[in-house]
């Protein structure tokens, strides 16, 4: 499908080293859109998809940030905001699991959690909206959700939290900056295999398959697609929703149990999904 309103825009891709990130900023690129993509520990992936990029030719850039600093997510809106003179659109991507048991997960694990996938997209929205007020840019704003938003399971308290608490903050986004033109939306993305979560899905899917109305897993481009949708004109009179792309699973309300993992890595060794 093609978004011809997208070429050119400006896009600031968090969390674009692999997966979910990585995908989106290829599907803008490929629509003629100038790629800004975000990493923090995986440089070498985020080097891949910039080439990928390039050698497609489209046109895109690479920038360091560690979202959990204050600091560091105002250069990197100011960084990104120079190399184009300007942001169009904002995907909040980047984010990270933790599975385990509240028992076991005490607060520096839900604080790194709650900083990453909640905290973040607030002060780095809040960044680029104040310069896009400014420079009279009527942009879009994209979070990334999940279908833990709205159910979760054992195991996900700070994950599913997280991404409720992103999807009502999605709402007053979207309300308080409309009249500048301004649209947010989020997606929320069901079981999409990744790179680094391939194999163990395909060896679960006697476990997820079945409760998967299409019997079958999303791919990253659908997401993707639908996140251009999103971004794009068509879209004009769409703000302040969450839009849930998981094959149905959340439709027939079954999820399955999950057993409860080992006490999970400190927080300094999670990387983004």
């Amino acid at each position: 499908m093609q978004f011809d309103d997208l070429r050119g825009k400006r896009v600031l891709i968090t969390g674009a080293s692999g997966g979910l990130g990585a995908g989106m900023a290829k599907a803008f690129a490929a629509q003629g859109a100038k790629v800004l993509l975000h990493y923090r520990s995986r440089e070498a992936g985020a080097q891949r998809v910039l080439q990928q990029i390039q050698t497609a030719g489209g046109k895109g850039a690479l920038f360091y940030a560690d979202l959990r600093s204050e600091m560091a997510l105002e250069r990197l809106v100011s960084e990104a905001w120079r190399k184009w003179d300007g942001i169009d659109i904002l995907v909040n991507n980047a984010g990270i699991v933790l599975k385990a048991s509240m028992l076991d997960a005490g607060s520096v694990y839900w604080d790194d959690v709650l900083n990453i996938n909640l905290r973040a997209p607030y002060l780095l929205s809040r960044a680029v909206v104040k310069r896009m007020i400014a420079a009279e840019i009527a942009g879009v704003i994209i979070n990334n959700s999940s279908i833990h938003a709205k159910k979760s399971v054992e195991n996900f308290s700070a994950y599913a939290a997280s991404k409720a608490g992103l999807e009502s903050l999605t709402e007053v986004m979207a309300l308080e900056w409309a009249k500048h033109g301004i649209r947010v939306n989020a997606v929320a993305p069901g079981v999409v295999p990744v790179e680094r979560t391939h194999v163990a899905l395909k060896a679960a899917e006697g476990q997820w398959l079945p409760h998967l109305p299409l019997q079958r897993y999303g791919l990253v481009e659908e997401i993707a697609n639908l996140t251009l949708f999103l971004s794009s004109d068509v879209s004009a009179w769409t703000t302040g929703q969450s839009y849930v792309a998981d094959g149905g699973m959340t439709a027939r309300m079954d999820m399955p149990k999950r057993p409860q993992p080992e006490l999970p890595v400190l927080p300094d060794e999670i990387d983004e999904v």
